[in-house]
């Protein structure tokens, strides 16, 4: 117990942190994710997986914080990026894609941290937060300095930061080693850091992968080419996905794109609809739908440059997929063997590849 308390730097308990639990002992741990209830990216997946997988350990008390409605979660008030993305900002003629995405992100993390301190601060005080959002650790980190609160902060590096980015920070977990050695050769300690992936759950379907298709719309002879991922230009590459696979022209080659949409959405599918037709499809589902989806596919294919882990890539292993990534540290993390990597910065790679 006390050595794990050394590892996160938390402090005992003062007085006047009362134990929601009455077991002094435990860890007063909260989990943040001001995305989940309102969106299903990877960040707020990972997050309330880890809470599920750690909720019932005798030496921590957890609490999962969600900025909307969420089972097991507490709900704390915020402005979800939803909202401010169908607000009068998308009028603002400089803030168009992923500008007016980034700054609605921004405005609902920080409007976030403003309910918990109002939240979590005065009903139940955690010595030890976990956040992978940027944006909301450093004004978790801010609101620590001002105020005195004695929380420690681990961050989750999941999106692939830089260590200038999070080297304040009580405690930093990477998902890949790539991450680390960066973090190292930076300067930070390697006490305050360590590898460990995302929680990754592993099932089965109930329905075989010819009962799934024929649910889905799909037949037998169709070569189903599936990314998980949301719909967007600047990190996901989903244009450049479309047109390869396009450009590959496989007469039985299906492309599924499921994800989240983001403002990219509508400019994705008209290019999707102009190069693919009906050979593609955009679909919105839940977890246990997406799990459904890569066990009745081919081949996933993720085009993104860099991820901070990729856990869908996973995923789509563990259902039993080939799977081609661009060469970042989580993927060479993730799939080990080279012949899974492939170089997708020329037009045309990925087509050949496909063929």
């Amino acid at each position: 117990m006390q050595n794990q308390r050394n590892l996160i730097g938390a402090r005992e308990p003062e007085a006047s942190f009362p134990s929601a639990s009455g077991v002094d002992s435990k860890i007063k741990l909260a989990l943040f994710s001001s995305g989940l209830g309102i969106i299903n990216r990877g960040f707020e997946v990972s997050t309330a997986r880890i809470f599920r997988a750690i909720e019932s350990c005798p030496d921590l008390d957890t609490r999962l914080f969600a900025g909307a409605d969420y089972p097991d979660a507490r709900k704390v008030w915020c402005i979800n990026r939803n909202s401010w993305l169908q607000s009068p900002l998308q009028w603002i003629p400089f803030l168009k894609g992923d500008k007016l995405w980034r700054l609605a992100y921004i405005l609902e993390q920080t409007t976030f941290c403003f309910g918990l301190i109002a939240d979590s601060q005065q009903v139940w005080q955690p010595e030890v937060t976990w956040v992978k959002e940027v944006p909301l650790a450093h004004v978790l980190y801010e609101f620590r300095r001002l105020s005195g609160y004695p929380y420690k902060i681990v961050f989750a590096n999941g999106g692939g930061f830089r260590p200038k980015t999070y080297q304040q920070f009580d405690f930093i977990q990477h998902l890949h080693q790539d991450a680390y050695e960066e973090a190292l050769e930076f300067g930070i300690p390697a006490e305050k850091m360590n590898v460990l992936p995302n929680v990754i759950p592993y099932s089965v379907p109930a329905k075989n992968r010819a009962q799934l298709r024929q649910e889905f719309g799909y037949s037998e002879t169709d070569w189903i080419v599936i990314c998980v991922a949301a719909w967007n230009k600047y990190h996901k590459r989903v244009d450049y996905l479309i047109e390869e696979v396009a450009r590959a022209n496989i007469a039985n080659c299906k492309l599924i794109i499921c994800g989240q949409p983001e403002p990219d959405a509508d400019e994705l599918q008209k290019l999707a609809e102009e190069k693919l037709g009906d050979r593609v499809r955009f679909i919105t589902v839940e977890e246990e739908k997406v799990k459904e989806l890569l066990h009745m596919s081919d081949l996933f294919v993720l085009c993104s440059f860099y991820e901070g882990l990729g856990t869908v890539m996973i995923e789509a292993a563990m259902a039993g997929l080939a799977v081609i990534s661009h060469p970042h540290g989580g993927s060479k993390f993730v799939l080990e063997d080279e012949r899974w990597l492939l170089d997708m910065t020329e037009a045309g790679s990925l087509a050949i590849t496909l063929r």
